[in-house]
């Protein structure tokens, strides 16, 4: 949370892709997939691998630009965007194997 909230809220430098991390905007049931990325298209993501076309893809890491930005330590695509110069492999992990129970987008 503290790594991605930082960015991803009202008024800060990620505001305008829908990814709401606090419990209560995560946990909404009408609301709560899309606040969390899951299937949510991706848009105006220049230079990225085409095949990321969700934020969260559920099932496929591959397709999912969530796993692909916390998967790499290239500046130019990573997320943090800052502070960070190594891989978290059990918070990738973890996000992985979240992706993979996830139900298909409708």
């Amino acid at each position: 949370d503290i790594n991605c909230a930082h960015c991803h809220q009202d008024n800060r430098h990620c505001d305008y892709r829908p990814m709401r991390f606090s419990f209560t905007e995560s946990g909404d049931i009408q609301n709560g997939r899309a606040n969390l990325g899951i299937c949510v298209d991706t848009q105006d993501m220049q230079d990225f691998p085409p095949a990321l076309s969700k934020i969260i893809s559920p099932g496929n890491v591959n397709r999912s630009m969530l796993y692909y930005r916390l998967n790499t330590t290239n500046e130019n695509f990573r997320m943090p965007l800052h502070g960070r110069t190594v891989i978290h492999t059990e918070g990738v992990n973890l996000l992985q194997q979240w992706i993979n129970t996830l139900q298909p987008c409708q």
